[in-house]
């Protein structure tokens, strides 16, 4: 069982919570591990580049760049970026063909309608002179980041995610490129199918974030479920199950032109 998708974006609920006030304060390790493997990627003679989705410029202010640009479709965040930022749909991008030698899209794509896919990353290629670096979730489960809300019973994924990608489905969105390079960061163990099934279904315990809000109601009251006992002991039998760490928590590709 996947959440169904929602009327409203991602940009839409960002803008309505604090995410973006609070977030930079409260980076974990993997988030840290995950800003470092961007970067790295970036050619180290990149002079000029475009940050697609950059939110509130976590990346932007990691990367030391003659010119660096950020844009994104949530008001909320821009004010926090520290580089020349603007408001913009990534579907009609406000840059002419090739203005940067490097585009990134980090943690992005996954947001978009599946619908809007191939146009969001046209427009990303349309406007690379050299290499895009793209960013997403290494092969997420969308049912394991979702939560019901009490008030209304919808559920959702909580960061707004309608999207899956593979290695492959991924590279197939930029065809014909000179060169890919694909990696996985961050390992995780993986999650047994039945046992997410069983924890979410019949035991009706989700996964949290502080900054969740029901899509279709608004409410922001949500439990902790993962202090009860009951979730504790589905993590500890999945470790069980799968001891290794053989899954990874994002997927990152360099696509050079």
């Amino acid at each position: 069982m996947n959440p169904p998708a929602s009327s409203r974006t991602s940009a839409q609920l960002f803008d309505e919570t604090s995410v973006h006030e609070e977030s930079g304060a409260h980076r974990t390790e993997s988030e840290r591990a995950r800003i470092k493997a961007t970067v790295a990627l970036i050619p180290p003679e990149t002079r000029t580049l475009l940050d697609v989705g950059c939110g509130r410029g976590d990346l932007l202010h990691a990367i030391d760049m003659p010119f660096s640009v950020g844009t994104d479709l949530a008001k909320r965040g821009i004010r926090f970026v520290r580089r020349p930022a603007t408001v913009s749909s990534m579907l009609s991008l406000p840059f002419a063909d090739r203005s940067f030698d490097v585009v990134l899209c980090a943690e992005t794509l996954e947001h978009l309608d599946p619908t809007d896919l191939v146009r969001a990353t046209a427009e990303l290629r349309r406007v690379a002179r050299k290499s895009l670096v793209v960013t997403v979730p290494y092969q997420e489960d969308l049912l394991a980041w979702s939560t019901r809300c009490s008030r209304c019973g919808t559920v959702f994924h909580l960061y707004g995610h309608r999207n899956v990608f593979s290695p492959e489905r991924l590279k197939a969105l930029f065809p014909g490129a000179a060169h890919y390079a694909v990696q996985g960061v961050w390992p995780v163990r993986p999650m047994s199918p039945a046992l997410l099934r069983f924890r979410t279904e019949t035991l009706g315990l989700w996964k949290y974030w502080r900054f969740a809000r029901c899509p279709d109601c608004g409410s922001q009251a949500f439990e902790n479920q993962e202090r009860r006992l009951a979730y504790k002991g589905v993590d500890a039998l999945n470790s069980l199950l799968h001891p290794r760490k053989s899954d990874y928590r994002w997927l990152m590709l360099r696509v050079d032109l």
